[in-house]
């Protein structure tokens, strides 16, 4: 099980570049239609990671990957191969993630704190028990676990679904149970590491570990100049880049 994240902010505008290099033509074109810069690069980081991480997993180049979607909208990974692995994406314009699981159908959703959340959205969804969430951050970590869940069922969130019920799992796990009869779903959510300014849920089954990727910098911050000269369709402004190193973090679950 792994999870690949990274803060489109903070990439050099080296990292943008060869991200744009990896997207196919149909992946630029749905870039270019964004309004606002941070989307547009958000959207990129967030394709050209799912396949830097696929690319690796089937031994392949990223850019042979071609993608389609499900009867429910779905990503599905056409060719080459992989019919046995599960993956999901998640982005915001701050964070972006990735998760890849050989076993079995997983979910992951991302959402900033300061998004105004109301806690009646959770009620046609989800059964929060005697004690609703009552803070944002709660309230959030319920949302994404919500939308992590329906993701792992190849579904996403939508009006009419049966309700769940988040049920203490131990190790800050939490498994999910469906309808009012609380069926086990063989499921488990749970929070990932993520900035404080976000929420970022995991639906998986449970796993022994969660092998963590973070590409917060692959490349050293450029001068203005270089960026004005250098900068693809995603990576504009005199914010691009920091210098940092990627890390890799083992997680139990």
């Amino acid at each position: 099980m792994e999870v690949w994240t990274a803060s489109p902010d903070g990439l050099g505008c080296g990292a943008c570049q060869a991200f744009v290099r990896l997207l196919d033509p149909q992946e630029r074109e749905r870039a270019a239609r964004f309004k606002f810069d941070r989307d547009r690069r958000a959207f990129v980081v967030a394709h050209a990671m799912r396949r830097m991480a696929l690319g690796l997993a089937l031994a392949v180049d990223p850019q042979e990957l071609r993608f389609g979607s499900g009867p429910h909208g779905q990503p599905l990974l056409l060719s080459p191969g992989g019919e046995d692995l599960h993956f999901s994406l998640t982005r915001s314009r701050a964070l972006v993630a990735f998760a890849l699981d050989p076993r079995a159908p997983v979910g992951i959703d991302a959402e900033p704190l300061g998004e105004g959340l109301d806690a009646g959205l959770l009620a046609p969804y989800m059964d929060s028990g005697a004690q609703p969430p009552q803070d944002a951050e709660a309230l959030h970590e319920h949302w994404t676990a919500l939308e992590a869940f329906w993701k792992a069922r190849g579904l996403g969130l939508a009006a009419g679904q049966p309700r769940i019920a988040l049920q203490p799992a131990g190790d800050g796990c939490f498994d999910v149970l469906l309808g009012e009869a609380r069926s086990a779903t063989g499921l488990v959510v749970m929070r990932l590491p993520a900035p404080a300014t976000h929420v970022l849920s995991l639906a998986c089954r449970p796993a022994a570990q969660v092998r963590m990727v973070e590409l917060d910098s692959l490349a050293p911050a450029p001068t203005l100049q270089r960026e004005q000269e250098q900068a693809p369709p995603g990576c504009e402004g005199p914010d691009c880049g920091v210098d940092a190193t990627p890390r890799i973090l083992i997680s139990s679950s």
